[in-house]
């Protein structure tokens, strides 16, 4: 392989060597003080990391010296023996490392070589900051707020009852962007839930089953199977953040991924061609974690991200997502259901994503898009492509003609994307599955009935999921589904 310097706008090649190495150049050249030199790479036991290399010899320290640095975020060390140097440590390591192609592919967020300062975040989304190190549930007594205003709560629930299959597909779409995060998906990784299509399948059937509960009755009531139920989902993230966090199992989950759950990467992953293809296009992203403040999982700020994927895409492209006849007034009561749920699942209002009006939401969706999703997929890895695949192949199994190339395709066009080499990878039937997709949510669905009968579909695939497997679903959480 070669290694580039970056300076700028500019790239120049600087040398041979078989690790990548992304270098940050200050104008003085490469021997001033403020010249650093980042090389990433992927260790078997610690995952994707990084080395730093700063000052004077920041050139020659790497190629020439011998030395002890620390691995990114991990408490990790690489030791250079017998006077090697760190650059040969690596790469005589092809059996227990694994260079990654082009330095922009760190898992951990804290690594991106293009960050941005929190000053540039609106006052909304450095609000949602604050909510990084607080745990996800603050204790809120799971009674209506002041705030609700019961009208437009039952608004939001006519409108999933109205456009629940393009609900449906927009929250496949955002679980793409969501297994990008890394620190929603380590905790998936390690919990082994959903590392299979059919882990996969039964887990997320099962979240969209919470979800119909939620709309279908009345999630205020105490007595009412849905307020049970939300409780229930509530214990869940509790005790999960618990397990996640515990001195006993956090290091594991920060060291998940997929390999060492037995999913070997392929020689040809579609990652490789999407970090290459959004890397110019990938704005400055969010500094979320680092070794100084590392993730709390499951925190006020995963909560408020978690509403985010539930509501961001369809609020934000609406004719994109087959809601061609969604109102203001529709779009205003999603929105404050989904503030009333996230109150209900502990979320505290002053982090809840959708605390304000649907404009105002729509405008923080799109800074989410821009600063923290983009960026996060610009360092796509074999982890979060498995589960995407595995979510797909899944979904799938119900919901026929539906695959990770042709659906990643469809959210790249979605947020305006160009990804040139990931559509060159994908195979005549994920393109044809594409615009069929297209075919059906941008021009079919605008027609009368359209969405109505594929409703009814959805409901029909869901209802022989629960009969063909009833072991999956306990009796008190299936849903029974009407014609309606």
């Amino acid at each position: 392989m070669k290694m580039f310097c970056s300076a700028g706008s500019e790239a120049c090649e600087i040398g041979p060597t078989e690790c990548p190495v992304l270098a940050r150049l200050h104008p003085k050249g490469i021997g001033s003080p403020e010249c650093s030199v980042l090389a990433r790479f992927t260790h078997k036991d610690i995952g994707d990391n990084e080395l730093t290399f700063s000052g004077q010899n920041c050139w020659n320290s790497l190629r020439n010296s011998s030395c002890s640095e620390r691995f990114g975020d991990n408490e990790k060390y690489i030791m250079c023996n017998n006077n090697n140097n760190c650059s040969a440590d690596i790469n005589r390591s092809g059996k227990n490392m694994e260079a990654v192609c082009n330095g922009y592919t760190s898992q951990q967020e804290a690594s991106s070589v293009k960050d941005f300062s929190t000053e540039e975040a609106s006052p909304r989304l450095k609000e949602l900051l604050e909510g990084l190190n607080e745990p996800g549930d603050s204790r809120n007594p799971p009674a209506r707020p002041e705030w609700l205003d019961r009208e437009l709560f039952d608004r939001g629930r006519k409108f999933y009852q109205k456009f629940l299959f393009c609900i449906f597909f927009s929250d496949l779409l955002s679980l793409l962007m969501a297994f990008s995060l890394s620190r929603i998906l380590r905790p998936l990784i390690y919990t082994e839930r959903s590392d299979t299509p059919t882990r996969a399948l039964r887990r997320y059937v099962s979240t969209i089953l919470h979800i119909i509960t939620w709309f279908s009755g009345d999630v205020w009531d105490p007595n009412d199977r849905a307020h049970k139920d939300i409780l229930h989902v509530r214990n869940i993230h509790k005790n999960s953040a618990d397990v996640f966090n515990s001195s006993e199992n956090y290091d594991q989950v920060q060291r998940a991924n997929v390999r060492e759950k037995g999913h070997a990467e392929p020689k040809c992953p579609f990652s490789q061609a999407l970090r290459q293809d959004l890397q110019a296009q990938a704005p400055k992203g969010l500094r979320l974690e680092s070794r100084d403040n590392p993730p709390l999982y499951i925190s006020q700020w995963d909560m408020a991200l978690t509403q985010y994927c539930f509501l961001g895409l369809i609020l934000s492209y609406p004719n994109r997502m087959g809601a061609w006849r969604a109102t203001k007034e529709d779009l205003e009561g999603f929105v404050h259901f989904w503030r009333g749920i996230g109150w209900l699942l502990g979320i505290e209002d002053k982090y809840n994503f959708c605390k304000g009006t649907a404009a105002e939401t729509k405008a923080l969706c799109k800074e989410v898009e821009r600063f923290v999703i983009v960026p996060s997929l610009s360092r796509s890895s074999w982890d979060n492509e498995h589960m995407s695949f595995s979510l797909m192949d899944g979904i799938n199994m119900m919901v026929p003609g539906l695959s990770y190339p042709a659906m990643f395709r469809f959210l790249a066009d979605t947020l305006g994307l160009s990804v040139p080499l990931f559509v060159r990878n994908t195979s005549l039937k994920h393109t044809v599955q594409y615009w069929v997709m297209r075919l059906l949510l941008h021009f079919a669905f605008w027609i009368p009935g359209v969405v109505y009968f594929f409703n009814l579909l959805l409901k029909l695939s869901l209802r022989i999921v629960q009969e063909k497997h009833p072991g999956w679903f306990p009796e008190s959480r299936k849903v029974i589904f009407t014609n309606t």
